[in-house]
């Protein structure tokens, strides 16, 4: 499966969007080239996966190609909430088209989605998470809240995937000073916890290269090139030698 974070990060006055994801596809044997985030064409967002790729890819473009083909949503004038609501209403209508399935052999759908980006109504950056509700046969979503207690109400990081729990101990240890878990908003906590867990071997259905993309209150999304472990790659394909960019900005991790 996988592990695809969003979180609000803040240093010193600059505040981004961040979404990361690692980049393997468990099935027979294990694929570390899946892009599991796609921008959104309307540049103020993006939306990732986790799950089962039977659902979550054909859902993931068809949401892309309602977003190029309808006014509203490419130009943003159907406002980041708006389009939340536009898109579930996509995801379930495809939903609705899958037949001839055996009673017996149906499951709920195993596909989670993240929709994150900066909403220009509000002046707010906003995480949702999206997913099959089973009371209710449809696919729906929940809000990212802020860190429970004092001093932690600026953080604000969703998670899917699998070994979540794990993930969130990881993340702690990384706020975790001499005095304590570190008070105010999150700066790279959550993509060290990524990369440790990208690199642990017991997490066999998490690994493969890093993915992140970047959403701005400028209503931009920025792909980056990862530079780590001497390979440079883009939303989890590794770079060519002389695929290079001017345009594409690179973050280099060493950890």
């Amino acid at each position: 499966m996988t592990l695809t974070m969003a979180w609000i990060r803040r240093v010193g006055e600059t505040e981004e969007m961040i979404i990361a994801s690692d980049s393997r596809l468990r099935s027979l044997g294990a694929w570390d080239t899946a892009p599991k985030i796609i921008p959104l064409p309307r540049g103020d967002a993006a939306i990732a996966f986790a799950g089962e790729t039977d659902y979550a890819y054909p859902m993931m473009i068809q949401v892309v190609n309602s977003i190029n083909f309808y006014d509203g949503a490419l130009s943003r004038r159907q406002p980041l909430a708006k389009l939340k609501g536009h898109l579930i209403r996509v995801i379930n209508l495809m939903l609705d088209q899958h037949k001839d399935v055996p009673t017996e052999l149906w499951e709920a759908p195993a596909a989670f989605f993240l929709l994150a980006g900066y909403d220009w109504t509000t002046n707010e950056f906003k995480i949702w998470k999206l997913h099959f509700d089973k009371s209710i046969g449809r696919f729906t979503f929940s809000p990212a809240s802020s860190w429970r207690g004092e001093g932690h109400d600026e953080k604000v990081l969703s998670i899917i995937g699998d070994e979540i729990g794990a993930a969130r101990e990881v993340v702690l240890e990384n706020l975790r000073g001499p005095d304590g878990i570190r008070s105010g908003a999150f700066d790279m906590e959550p993509m060290r916890a990524l990369a440790f867990m990208v690199d642990a071997e017991r997490f066999r259905s998490i690994g493969g290269h890093i993915q992140m993309v970047k959403v701005y209150k400028a209503l931009q999304c920025v792909p980056f090139t990862i530079s780590r472990n001497g390979t440079r790659s883009l939303l989890g394909r590794p770079l060519l030698d002389y695929e290079k960019s001017e345009t594409i900005p690179t973050l280099t991790l060493d950890y």
